[in-house]
């Protein structure tokens, strides 16, 4: 590490407006922040991570009972009322990344989950650029590490594979185990890959979840795929007949069910996600806005994320706000606040999404991004191995 990179997150000598921004900028994280503390009120830490800790324990025990709802909430015995189903709706594939976790006692895992897939989250965040103690201020973030969600998981699996260029199999390799995690919310890389010509890469992922799917049909059978299919109505009906779950969720599908529309109506969106994914890689290398564009595409056109999503959006709104010397960062600060303050539902991922659309829109962006990208946060250097050239490669 070069001298430049060890002060490449100190402070420049800011404006009397920055200053006064970046104080407001922290009374928002700190204002935002007082929703886990009304959260750690009436749930326990771990209450999501426990959803699919009972689902593996299952697994090891009695798999024909993975998918029952009421077995799985029975397993994990949290006093959340009555009538509080729990369930476990992860694909089969998910169960040989879970089922480690399940092994040592429930706290232990827990704390073992949340350390393991949280230093992953953090080292691809640090991987496009994103200095970590911004990272470890965003609410959302927060909010992860006390529900034990997935997040941190997927995040860093698909922050990583973004960034490895030059390691096309590794790369592939992590998107391939995001998506046997949350398929969901993998839609729209396949159309990203494609964008930058990264057919090894798209290969390697398709290889990962094809010889993981094949592995749990060796494992546990055939019958385990049927059981999960039929339960993805009743699980879709169990959070959409549910009007606090829609509320806290930040899709436009979720938005419209919520004030008592038809969910379907979000679709027409679909096409407006594929052509941000498709222009946004194309036209932009830089990774913090490919990772804005490809998650706030996906929430357009996935039914179900919810609010701990958004800590997805926070390696690429720290980017952004780590750019001191960019005569724009009032207006990123400005998005950035609006991400935190806005209510954690759709409308909090339309600021983080902007960030990475207006770049789009400006004339010279290849010359904006080489002037700015490397001035408060760590440079993009072109001569990497893994981050490869300020450019799209050829076909790989």
């Amino acid at each position: 590490m070069n001298a430049r990179e060890r002060s490449s997150f100190s402070l420049p000598r800011l404006e009397p407006l920055q200053w006064v921004i970046l104080v407001a900028l922290l009374a928002a994280l700190a204002y935002a922040s007082l929703d886990l503390l009304a959260l750690s009120r009436f749930q326990a830490p771990g209450a999501d991570y426990s959803c699919f800790w009972a689902g593996a324990k299952t697994a090891l025990s009695d798999p024909a009972r993975i998918y029952d709802f009421d077995h799985n909430t029975a397993v994990q015995g949290w006093p959340l009322g009555p009538g509080r189903v729990r369930p476990y709706v992860y694909p089969p594939t998910a169960l040989l990344l879970f089922a480690p976790f399940a092994l040592p006692a429930y706290w232990t895992g827990y704390g073992l989950w949340v350390a393991v897939t949280g230093l992953l989250f953090l080292w691809a965040a640090r991987r496009i650029g994103a200095p970590w103690p911004l990272v470890l201020l965003m609410p959302a973030v927060a909010l992860v590490a006390f529900c034990g969600q997935v997040t941190f998981l997927i995040g860093g699996l698909v922050l990583g594979g973004l960034s490895l260029r030059r390691r096309p199999i590794l790369a592939g390799l992590l998107f391939g185990l995001a998506a046997v995690v949350k398929p969901q919310f993998m839609v729209l890389v396949p159309l990203a890959l494609l964008a930058e010509g990264r057919w090894r890469t798209l290969i390697a992922a398709g290889a990962t979840g094809a010889l993981l799917a094949l592995a749990t049909l060796l494992v546990w059978g055939p019958q385990i795929w049927l059981d999960w299919l039929a339960a993805l109505p009743r699980f879709n009906a169990l959070i959409f007949h549910d009007r606090g779950l829609t509320e806290d969720a930040i899709t436009p599908y979720a938005a419209l069910v919520s004030t008592g529309h038809a969910g379907a109506w979000a679709l027409l969106l679909a096409p407006a996600a594929a052509a941000l994914v498709w222009f946004g890689f194309r036209r932009t290398p830089d990774l913090a806005d490919r990772s804005l564009l490809l998650f706030g595409a996906t929430t357009l056109v996935t039914p179900y994320a919810m609010n701990y999503e958004l800590a997805l959006f926070a390696p690429g709104v720290a980017v952004y706000l780590s750019r001191l010397c960019d005569p724009r960062w009032t207006k990123y600060a400005a998005a950035a606040l609006g991400y935190v303050l806005l209510p954690w539902a759709f409308p909090s991922v339309l600021p983080a999404l902007a960030l990475a659309l207006a770049p789009l829109l400006r004339p010279g962006l290849a010359r904006d991004n080489a002037e700015t990208s490397g001035a408060s946060s760590p440079p993009r250097r072109a001569e990497s191995p893994d981050l490869g050239p300020l450019r799209p490669d050829p076909v790989q």
